[in-house]
């Protein structure tokens, strides 16, 4: 039997920190995993560390006992992260990152089993397993994505309510931002698919994005529909307050960013846009009963030093979308008990 074997499983009244500080889809695939890990271990204490922007949706989490909160630098904020962790006597450390300062966190938190990978070859010796090692040995299925793990409060999904009262049903919640230019479908396209879906289907579309170039993005499409079934969001939501507008969406629809992952994980039937499928491939929402991928390069016909998506046609999409509508809106709320 080797080390790796050895390390055993935690106990009843362990402490147990996760460690994923971003971004966005990455932290709420981690929480993901923890609901797994904790569906196994219930009697754990389990404290999760991030960033700071996803500490109340963290909190939120019924499975989540503790949040802390922080950066991997300036080496100022390092050491008070370091710190911290050495307070809460963890015994268990799990660092979902692989870089040079996350490992050096761990050197220097005193945990007695410390799970991971890191990239930086002299660090190998710091971790007792790698984490789907570990996984196995506990007998976790952490990409487990059979059923919602995501959670909104009740006082989020009153809030969603407020904004949402004016919109017919169904909802789609359309995820125009992406956190690179090349992951995002053109404005254009998503006027041509919108149109027909708000003023002939009757649908209600909430638009989703975040900062000033996809502010710009929403203010075109809101204007160049002209309708009062869009309800113009981006920018305007928190992470926690988007929890419990997505909660409240039927369907969602675009770009290959966090929201998508927020909306697929809450158990919302949900179609990613992606330029190839290897992009696909590397997501845990593919293991979502509920969602489905269309990727570009299926599709758009190759443009030299263009990426397929901004080539991909809304007929296209609307056909593809169609045919999931088709499927998922007769039992769109089946599994988040709101039928």
């Amino acid at each position: 039997m080797n080390e790796k074997e050895q390390i055993g499983v935690p106990e009843s009244g362990d402490r147990v920190l996760w460690i994923c500080f971003s971004a966005f889809g990455d932290v709420l695939q981690d929480l993901a995993n923890v609901r797994n890990f904790k569906k196994r271990f219930p009697e754990v204490r389990l404290t999760f560390l991030s960033e700071p922007e996803y500490a109340e949706l963290a909190r939120k989490q019924p499975y989540i006992d503790d949040v802390l909160t922080g950066y991997k630098k300036p080496f100022a904020e390092w050491r008070r992260i370091v710190r911290k962790i050495r307070a809460g006597r963890y015994q268990w450390l799990v660092n979902t990152h692989q870089g040079g300062k996350s490992s050096f966190l761990t050197i220097f938190s005193r945990a007695e089993h410390r799970i991971g990978t890191a990239h930086v070859f002299f660090f190998k010796g710091i971790y007792h397993a790698s984490l789907d090692h570990w996984n196995r040995l506990c007998g976790v299925d952490v990409h487990d994505r059979s059923f919602p793990l995501n959670f909104a409060s009740a006082e989020d999904k009153e809030s969603a309510l407020a904004y949402l009262s004016r919109l017919p049903k169904p909802r789609l919640f359309a995820v125009i931002g992406a956190s690179r230019v090349w992951k995002m479908w053109p404005a254009e396209q998503w006027i041509e698919f919108l149109r027909p879906l708000v003023n002939n289907d009757g649908w209600g579309v909430v638009l989703n994005g975040h900062g000033p170039a996809e502010e710009a993005m929403g203010r075109q499409i809101e204007s160049a529909l002209g309708s009062g079934n869009v309800l113009n969001l981006v920018g305007g939501l928190d992470f926690k307050k988007m929890s419990g507008v997505v909660h409240y969406c039927t369907m969602a629809l675009g770009n290959d960013t966090g929201p998508i992952h927020l909306a697929a994980l809450s158990g919302v039937p949900t179609m990613g846009l992606f330029n190839y499928p290897a992009e696909a491939a590397a997501l845990d929402l593919l293991n979502v009963p509920w969602f489905r991928e269309l990727c570009a390069g299926d599709y758009a016909a190759y443009v030299e030093g263009e990426l397929p998506l901004k080539n991909l046609r809304a007929e296209i999409v609307t056909k593809t979308f169609d045919a999931f509508a088709a499927e998922f809106l007769p039992r769109a709320f089946a599994w988040r008990g709101e039928l």
